[in-house]
């Protein structure tokens, strides 16, 4: 019992268990060998636990082998401990414990190397460890003594004895020692140096650094990239990639790549299918088919979203991309585009050059005039003016009459984006009708539509009254503006009182912030106003008590402070009012008691 001389603890209970063994074998019938072999196994596991080794039988070998030989039977003395359970050979016996244990890596005592457990017990892992037919991915050091059957992938740092049977597919690193007696059927990807004294029956891929003495048969498909000397007898079918020093004195058949630095005497046969990298030192005879896009992000854009400022490098994720890269907005006053025309890069746009015109125009003019010409006016009959210059300028002085003098300075980029989107679109109506699309879209772009949970046709070529939550008379004039519970945020936009037959404001259950417009009292013809559960501050304002026809006022739920105003009583019309769940203070105004029609009242649990 040398194995148990080191006394400590875990040694002692390992002797102790060993001689238990031993005591037991002696009472056996003389020691079986099917006992044996279970007292050798467990005198294994007790080494392995103890991270100790049995004494070898054999000397250790000089150099350990490159890569292990693998063993194609189970080895009856492995076993591992794994999460605290002993595994053996025999105990891998399903495919649910191989996927668990096989690729677990154990130490090989004797290469000192981890491998995975499939090498121990290639036959319960279920593991194909005989020598494989075909060569490794990579050669072995140093190179095998005899041929494979099969090439290698890859060449060996060190040439073999003999060559391979079949021939390689493709040449070796270096050139072999000494040269092939025959020509190779196919030409090598580089030249030889010197270049060989007849021609191969195919042409070299590449051309050599020195001509050969005789032309090759057939002729090459492709160009060389230098001229050859003396000059070829008749064109080739394709013209070089670089331009020849001078030009030809024929045209090709296909333009070049890349223009010549000097022009040809005369033209090719058909144009160029898409415009140049860089422009031409003098201007083409005719015009390019499309201009050439922008394809890195611009620097200085920026946009707005939800009252956050972003660039082209906020844009980093998919979602990202998702939620931003289709919203239209303007760059440098330009015309109203996709963010992604403006972050190709960050949006991940393709904007290669199309061989058709592209569907918005190009931020920058090109530098040659376009096939047709633009159209030289923008004719609106029904704003009188004769170009376009004239046009946009009618239309900001129809907007300012309800939206200000400086609402289009450029401080208000919800009033600019509704503004954008009539001069986009080139509306030429009536000014009612300019007005009521204005509203429409401005309503839409201060509550943040880009955010509502549903936006169907909003700010499409459709009708606003087609806009889903709009309602219209036969007259095709709003009267209502349903947009409850769709996450609408932002403000209320003072102009909805310009909409004159609006009777029905429904935006309850969302989060719109800010206060009442001061100027509600506009909307004359206001039959109800509900915008219960949202955010709203401040307190009702005055003006609202003008509105002689209201008869339903439902702001429950919200922010709104100060007092109940004694000029409730002059709502005689009204017949619902809820203001629970709001700051509200002082008293109820006993003019309240004359509102006879009043059929359903919430308040008293506001105050205190």
């Amino acid at each position: 019992m040398r194995f148990c001389s080191k006394s400590s603890l875990k040694l002692t209970s390992c002797c102790m268990a060993m001689s238990l063994i031993t005591t037991i074998m002696a009472a056996s019938n003389g020691g079986s060998s099917e006992f044996d072999s279970i007292f050798q196994e467990d005198m294994l596991f007790f080494a392995n636990d103890l991270s100790l080794s049995m004494p070898p039988n054999q000397p250790p070998s000089k150099s350990p082998s490159s890569a292990p030989t693998p063993i194609c039977h189970d080895q009856k003395d492995f076993l591992a401990r794994i999460g605290g359970v002993t595994i053996r050979c025999y105990s891998i016996q399903n495919e649910a414990n191989r996927i668990k244990y096989c690729n677990l890596k154990r130490m090989n005592r004797t290469t000192r190397e981890r491998q995975p457990i499939k090498y121990f017990c290639p036959e319960a892992c279920a593991f194909d460890c005989s020598p494989t037919e075909a060569p490794s991915k990579s050669p072995s050091e140093p190179p095998t003594k005899s041929p494979t059957d099969v090439p290698t992938k890859f060449p060996t740092k060190v040439p073999s004895e003999t060559p391979s049977q079949p021939p390689t597919n493709r040449p070796t690193d270096s050139p072999t020692k000494p040269p092939t007696g025959a020509p190779t059927e196919a030409p090598s990807q580089s030249p030889s140096e010197p270049p060989t004294k007849s021609p191969t029956d195919v042409p070299t891929k590449f051309p050599t650094k020195v001509p050969s003495e005789t032309p090759s048969q057939p002729p090459t498909n492709r160009p060389t990239d230098s001229p050859t000397k003396p000059q070829t007898g008749e064109p080739t079918e394709a013209p070089s990639q670089s331009p020849s020093e001078p030009p030809t004195k024929s045209p090709t058949d296909v333009p070049t790549k890349f223009p010549t630095e000097v022009p040809s005497e005369t033209p090719t046969n058909r144009p160029t299918g898409s415009p140049t990298n860089s422009p031409t030192e003098s201007p083409s005879e005719m015009p390019s088919s499309s201009p050439t896009p922008l394809c890195h992000d611009i620097g200085t854009f920026a946009f707005s979203v939800g009252g956050i400022s972003y660039r082209c490098d906020s844009i980093q994720t998919q979602v990202d991309i998702d939620q931003f890269c289709n919203l239209p907005r303007r760059y440098s006053g330009g015309p109203l585009l996709p963010i992604k025309y403006f972050c190709p890069e960050a949006c991940e746009f393709d904007c290669a050059p199309t061989h058709s015109p592209s569907e918005y125009p190009t931020q920058n003019p090109s530098q040659d005039p376009s096939e047709s010409p633009s159209e030289p006016t923008f004719i609106c009959e029904a704003l009188a003016t004769k170009n376009y210059a004239e046009y946009e300028e009618k239309v900001k002085e129809i907007y300012r009459t309800v939206s200000g003098q400086n609402a289009f300075d450029g401080t208000d980029p919800d009033r600019m984006d509704a503004l954008n989107f009539i001069l986009d679109e080139g509306l030429c109506v009536d000014p009612p009708r300019m007005i009521q699309r204005y509203i429409s879209a401005l309503f839409y772009y201060s509550t943040e539509g880009e955010t509502w949970e549903e936006s169907v046709d909003w700010v499409s070529p459709k009708h606003e009254c087609d806009w889903n939550g709009i309602e219209c008379n036969d007259d095709l004039i709003i009267t209502r503006i349903n947009r409850d519970d769709n996450t609408l945020r932002g403000t209320l936009a003072f102009e909805l009182c310009d909409l004159p037959l609006l009777n029905r404001l429904d935006l309850d259950s969302n989060q719109i912030g800010g206060s009442i417009p001061d100027d509600i009292g506009r909307c004359q013809n206001l039959v109800s106003y509900d915008l219960d559960s949202n955010n709203l501050t401040g307190s009702i304002p005055e003006s609202i008590f003008n509105i002689q026809g209201l008869r339903s006022i439902d702001l429950d739920t919200n922010n709104l402070t100060g007092t109940l105003s004694r000029k409730f009583g002059n709502l005689v019309d009204l017949s619902y009012l809820s203001l629970f769940r709001n700051q509200f203070r002082g008293t109820i105004p006993v003019r309240m008691s004359l509102l006879k029609n009043l059929r359903k009242c919430s308040l008293l649990v506001l105050y205190t």
